[in-house]
């Protein structure tokens, strides 16, 4: 039954139906489902709105309603992950978190998970800056930089060279669909992360910890 729902989520997600995602939301947090889970379901829905697009299946307009059916989706589903953070493991360490681009949502389900796995998380916000990023660049261990369009990786760049010479014992992580491992590489990033799942992953190894 869950993955039934799970998988009625993701359509109403590429069917840009917000009322629906709500209710199946609702409907499988009700039911005890893992919101991790939900939010990986998510992931899967908007990426598949990507491919889409790139196919032009969808267009813009379509693209924009699929994002926001996912947003009204995360909104419940981002707290439910969040309440599962546990305030004895804030010692993890600090990562600063932000888009280059205007859009928020695959920032904000990586610094949800960051906090759920124990991570004390900055979250910088949207069309950050190098100032914004220096900024903070003492306060944390890594910086995560979500980077969703082409013209962004320069400034991508930008941020991470003017930083790292401020400050060399910052960590960066990339990720986005602009991203890869190879542009990552380009632009001085220590790592590359495909998804939200990665992202945590790669904190725990840069800060000392053992990657699952």
């Amino acid at each position: 039954m869950s993955d039934d729902l799970l998988m009625m989520l993701k359509k109403a997600l590429i069917s840009q139906d917000s009322k629906l995602a709500l209710e199946l939301t609702k409907q499988l947090l009700g039911n005890g489902e893992d919101p991790v889970k939900i939010a990986d379901l998510i992931a899967e829905g908007l990426k598949e709105v990507g491919d889409l697009f790139e196919a032009q299946e969808l267009f813009l307009p379509e693209v924009m309603r699929a994002a926001n059916a996912a947003k009204v989706a995360l909104n419940l589903v981002i707290p439910a992950i969040e309440s599962r953070g546990d305030a004895t493991r804030a010692g993890k360490g600090r990562v600063a978190i932000g888009s280059l681009g205007p859009h928020d949502i695959g920032k904000t389900l990586v610094a949800a998970m960051l906090v759920s796995d124990g991570f004390d998380v900055l979250d910088l916000g949207t069309l950050i800056t190098p100032e914004r990023v220096l900024g903070v660049a003492n306060s944390v261990q890594v910086v995560g930089l979500s980077v969703l369009l082409t013209s962004d990786v320069r400034k991508a760049a930008e941020i991470i060279k003017k930083v790292k010479a401020n400050n060399s014992s910052v960590k960066f992580m990339v990720g986005g669909a602009a991203m890869s491992q190879k542009i990552a590489i380009e632009i001085g990033a220590d790592a590359y992360g495909r998804d939200a799942k990665e992202a945590v992953r790669i904190a725990r190894e840069m800060l000392g910890g053992r990657r699952q």
